[in-house]
């Protein structure tokens, strides 16, 4: 029971069993626009899952400008030779990330868990130091209750692309940001999602056109790294 002008809407709690929801269209005024939609069930058992993925809009699915997490094209979790649950949200910073945490993957009883985050604090200028802070905190909190954290290098963005897409800046050293990011990651267990695109200086709009999510090409070179890391068990070793 919410209202957004937007085209999506999360939760103040998250969802799990089995529950139901449908949408109404409403006017300037609040009034309503038509009838209720048809009620859409949806199912989510806590129990049953050994990975995660834990993450922001990147993860959480959706490309292309306009697609949702709903098409499944735009998911590299979609691409993935094992099953995941999806525990990303999209807008997250990795700060926002330390604070869901207990909430929103500790439930689950994962033995593993996928972790990108950090895009959205560096393009918005929080220091990278501040983001590895961030990352230690979630690669603590997960040991600390039984789960084996594997950290995602991040992809590159594009500055021009976003502002057309989003109206938004980025910070103007981001590039040395998401190194030093990247750099740190390296040292922890990580599989390296950043790979497919090394030597590219910007996300190009060919795989990115909203130069921040990247569109079914690109999920799937970030599925395929992540596919054979988990075949030569890469992962628990900690090397890309």
């Amino acid at each position: 029971a919410g209202v957004t002008t937007l085209t999506d809407l999360y939760d103040p709690a998250p969802r799990k069993g089995t529950y139901y929801w449908r949408v109404r269209g409403l006017d300037r005024e609040g009034h309503p626009v038509g009838i209720w939609s048809l009620p859409q069930k949806r199912t989510l058992d806590v129990h049953g899952w050994t990975v995660g993925v834990f993450g922001d809009s990147i993860s959480h699915g959706g490309g292309h400008l306009s697609f949702s997490p709903a098409d499944r094209a735009y998911s590299y979790e979609s691409y993935l030779s094992f099953p995941v649950v999806n525990l990303s949200q999209s807008g997250d910073t990795s700060a926002m990330m330390v604070e869901r945490f207990e909430k929103d993957v500790v439930p689950f009883h994962l033995r593993t868990v996928l972790i990108m985050g950090g895009t959205n604090s560096l393009r918005a200028g929080v220091p990278a130091e501040e983001v590895i802070h961030d990352l230690e905190t979630l690669e603590m909190m997960s040991y600390a209750h039984g789960i084996t954290p594997v950290f995602l290098t991040l992809p590159p963005i594009n500055p021009a692309s976003i502002a057309r897409a989003f109206q938004e800046p980025t910070a103007e050293d981001w590039q040395a940001s998401f190194r030093r990011v990247n750099d740190f990651i390296r040292t922890r267990k990580h599989i390296d999602t950043a790979a497919p695109f090394e030597g590219m200086e910007v996300m190009p709009p060919s795989l990115a056109l909203d130069g921040l999510h990247g569109d079914w090409r690109a999920k799937q070179d970030m599925a395929a790294v992540i596919n054979e890391a988990w075949r030569s068990g890469r992962p628990a070793l900690g090397t890309s």
